[in-house]
């Protein structure tokens, strides 16, 4: 893995009732992702409990620190937001947390 990676975690909090809905939201976007755009090396999501009930993590790892700006820059993922909002799928913004690579391992 090269030092220029780079990622992000990111905590999404559904609305009630929405969870399913947004998972298959997310889904069928990570598909999109995985199929348009190659310096996207990972997309991952997690459905986890919380004091609330229930949040999702995403991992998204990217090539470069350009990969990731092309990917928020695109308009696929200024319309996926605005439809989250627009269905009222999740509870406020995503809390996400952005770094570079340091180490790692998988199985």
């Amino acid at each position: 893995m090269s030092s220029s990676e780079v990622s992000i975690i990111a905590i999404i909090k559904p609305n009630p009732g929405k969870l399913e809905r947004l998972k298959l939201a997310i889904s069928e976007a990570i598909e999109w992702i995985r199929d348009n755009e190659p310096e996207t090396l990972e997309f991952s999501l997690y459905e986890c409990p919380s004091e609330s009930g229930v949040q999702l993590s995403m991992f998204e790892k990217y090539a470069s620190q350009a990969a990731m700006d092309r990917h928020e820059a695109s308009e696929h993922y200024k319309e996926f937001f605005q439809f989250m909002m627009e269905e009222d799928l999740i509870a406020g913004p995503p809390t996400m947390s952005k770094g570079t690579y340091v180490s790692s391992f998988r199985r």
